[in-house]
C-alpha cells in the first residue's frame, strides 16, 4: 500500500528473478539488485563498492533519511537511471563490469541517483512538488537539482577511493570539453537552459547542439567554479560541501526553494555579495573562467598542440569540416552542422547527402580518410544532394579547436596548492 499518489507513483515496481546483495549502514538496509547477471556481470563486486558510495553520502550528509533504500539495477543492455524517495532504478549492459571506463561510468551514476535522494527527493526546488501531473513543470533550478549533484558524482566517487585523482580530474575535462565545444553555450544561458527543459533538453533536434546547453554539464562546471570561489575567497573555511548541508536544513520541506533563497544561502555562508558571481554564470553567455579554481587546486590544461610552421617538425594539423554524419541506406548524410565552421559559413544543411570532394566520390566509410588529405585553409568543393538537388558548395577548410582541456596537477605545485587540493578531493586511498 502506498499512503498516497505521490509515493505510488515514485514506486518502481519490479519481479523477476535477481540477484539481491543486501548490507546495513546506521541500522538502515540497502539492496542491490542486479537483473540479468547471467554469470558475466560481477555482483559481488559491484555490491562491495555500491556500499563504498552509500557510505561517502553518509560522510557527507551525515544521516539517512530512510529505513530502507534499493538500487534496482536492470542489466538490460540500455543505460540511464532515475531517482525515487527510497530507490533507484537504473540501467546498464552486462558486459559493463569487465570495462573499466564503463564500470567507472556505472559507478557514477548510482553516485548521481543516490546523491539525488537528498538533493532533488527532499531538498528540492519550489516548481519540483507538490506536482501537477497535467502540465509541465518550469524551473531555472536544474542547475543546482542536476548539474550539482553531477558535480557530486564523481567527486564522492573520488573521496570514495573508487577512483585515482588522475581519473577524477579526466572525468572533470571530459565535462569541460563537452561544455567548451558545444556552440550552444554561447546562445543559451544555464538558466535558461533549464527553464527550457521541456522544450529543448527533453526535445532535442539537429540543431539543439548550437542552440542550447545542458544543465547537467554546464550545472557541474558551476559547481566546480563556485566550489573553488568558496574555498579561494574564505582561505578554505567555506565550501560547496556547507552551502548544500546549510540548504538541506532550510529547505528540505515542503516548498523547496526558489532560486533567489538559494543564492542568499551562498552569498550568506561566504559572507560576501555573490549576485554579479551568479549574474555571469547563470544568467549570461560569456566563457566560464577556470583561472582562479586551477590557481587555487594548482592545476593546468595541457598544452595544445604546436600548430606547424617552417620552423617546426610537428605534422601538419588536420583539416575541418565541421559536420557530423551518419549512415543513411548507404549514403553519407549530415547529421549536424556545427555554428561558425567551415561548413556552416558555406551553407551546408542537416539531411544534405555528400556526394564528392572536389570532384571525387566519398562515402560514409571514406569521408574521414579522404578530407585528411587536405590542409587547413585549403579550398574544396563539396558536391551535396539536396532535396534531389545537385549542389556545388565552396568551402575554406579550417583548424577545429585545439585546446585539449585536459586537467592535470602541476608538476611543481606549491605547498599550499597541494593542502587546497587534498581538502577538495578529501580521498583516502587510489591516489
Amino acid at each position: 500500500q502506498a499512503k498516497d499518489f505521490d509515493t505510488l507513483v515514485d514506486s518502481p515496481i519490479f519481479a523477476g528473478n535477481p540477484n539481491v546483495y543486501e548490507f546495513e549502514i546506521n541500522g538502515k538496509l540497502h539492496l542491490l539488485v542486479n537483473q540479468g547477471e547471467d554469470g558475466i556481470w560481477d555482483g559481488p563486486r559491484s555490491a562491495r563498492d555500491i556500499e563504498s558510495i552509500v557510505r561517502q553520502n553518509l560522510d557527507f550528509w551525515g544521516s539517512l533519511p530512510y529505513e530502507k533504500y534499493v538500487f534496482l539495477n536492470m542489466i538490460v543492455g540500455a543505460g540511464g537511471g532515475l531517482e525515487h524517495k527510497n530507490s533507484t532504478l537504473m540501467m546498464t549492459n552486462r558486459w559493463t563490469s569487465r570495462d573499466p571506463e564503463k564500470y567507472r561510468k556505472w559507478l557514477g551514476l548510482a553516485c548521481h541517483e543516490f546523491f539525488h535522494t537528498w538533493n532533488v527527493k527532499r531538498l528540492r526546488p519550489v516548481e519540483l512538488g507538490p506536482f501537477n501531473y497535467e502540465t509541465e513543470t518550469y524551473t531555472k533550478s536544474l542547475w543546482i537539482a542536476e548539474g550539482l549533484t553531477s558535480y557530486y558524482d564523481d567527486l564522492l566517487l573520488r573521496r570514495a577511493g573508487l577512483l585515482t585523482t588522475k581519473q577524477y580530474l579526466e572525468a572533470l575535462s571530459v565535462n569541460i570539453k563537452q561544455v567548451q565545444e558545444t556552440p550552444g553555450r554561447r546562445i543559451s544561458s544555464l538558466e535558461q537552459a533549464s527553464f527550457d527543459a521541456w522544450i529543448k533538453f527533453y526535445r532535442p533536434d539537429e540543431n539543439s547542439v548550437n542552440s542550447t546547453i545542458s544543465y547537467y554539464t554546464k550545472g557541474a562546471l558551476i559547481g566546480f567554479l563556485l566550489d573553488a570561489h568558496l574555498r579561494s575567497t574564505s582561505s578554505g573555511r567555506i565550501s560547496l560541501d556547507q552551502v548544500m548541508l546549510s540548504a538541506m536544513d532550510n529547505y528540505s520541506r515542503d516548498t523547496g526553494y526558489t532560486p533567489e533563497e538559494f543564492k542568499e544561502t551562498v552569498s550568506t555562508l561566504a559572507g560576501i555579495d555573490l549576485d554579479s558571481w551568479f549574474s555571469l554564470t547563470l544568467q549570461e553567455t560569456g566563457e566560464l573562467d577556470y583561472t582562479e579554481a586551477l590557481e587555487l587546486y594548482g592545476l593546468e590544461f595541457e598544452k595544445a598542440p604546436i600548430t606547424p610552421d617552417e620552423d617546426t617538425k610537428a605534422p601538419p594539423l588536420p583539416a575541418w569540416f565541421g559536420v557530423t554524419t551518419r549512415n543513411k541506406d548507404g549514403r553519407l548524410v549530415v547529421k549536424q552542422v556545427l555554428r561558425e565552421s567551415p561548413a556552416y559559413q558555406s551553407g551546408v544543411n542537416v539531411d544534405d547527402e555528400i556526394l564528392a570532394l572536389n570532384g571525387f566520390r566519398v562515402t560514409h566509410e571514406s569521408f574521414k580518410k579522404r578530407l585528411q588529405q587536405y590542409l587547413p585553409e585549403e579550398k574544396i568543393t563539396v558536391l551535396v544532394s539536396r532535396r534531389e538537388r545537385l549542389l556545388d558548395l565552396p568551402i575554406i577548410l579550417g583548424i577545429a579547436p585545439q585546446n585539449t582541456w585536459k586537467l592535470r596537477v602541476k608538476e611543481a605545485p606549491s605547498p599550499s596548492q597541494e593542502e587546497s587540493l587534498s581538502n577538495w578531493l578529501r580521498a583516502t586511498d587510489r591516489d
